[in-house]
């Protein structure tokens, strides 16, 4: 094999790494949906979630899904601070970043404190 042929190979190689790094980092690829603000202290599925204003992001689900008044993030909120999460909806634990609530593989959405 000739050396610019080893060389194109390698830098060929390098991106691709590079690309596939990039694709798998966790959490969701979309724009955020939009900012919800929390205006008492609240617990969904045994997690402390500070009045404030949290930054949506969604996978594998619409924004208007989760938005709004009748979306799945104010669903969760009304729940009493025992009550679990609806089937078949959990808390991701242990999730880098940002609270994360999930359906299923690749389907859900997180909620980042970003501010008072």
């Amino acid at each position: 094999m000739n050396k610019k042929l080893m060389n194109s190979l390698l830098v060929i190689g390098v991106v691709l790494i590079a690309v596939t790094s990039c694709s798998k980092q966790p959490g969701p690829q979309t724009p955020s949906c939009g900012i919800v603000e929390v205006t008492t202290n609240e617990v969904i599925a045994g997690q402390q979630f500070p009045k404030g204003k949290y930054q949506i992001n969604v996978f594998g689900l619409s924004c208007e899904e989760v938005m709004g008044d009748e979306g799945l993030f104010s669903k969760f909120l009304q729940l009493g601070d025992n009550e679990v999460l609806p089937e078949p909806w959990s808390y991701l634990e242990g999730a880098v970043g940002a609270p994360k609530f999930v359906k299923g593989t690749g389907v859900g959405f997180r909620a980042e404190r970003v501010g008072d």
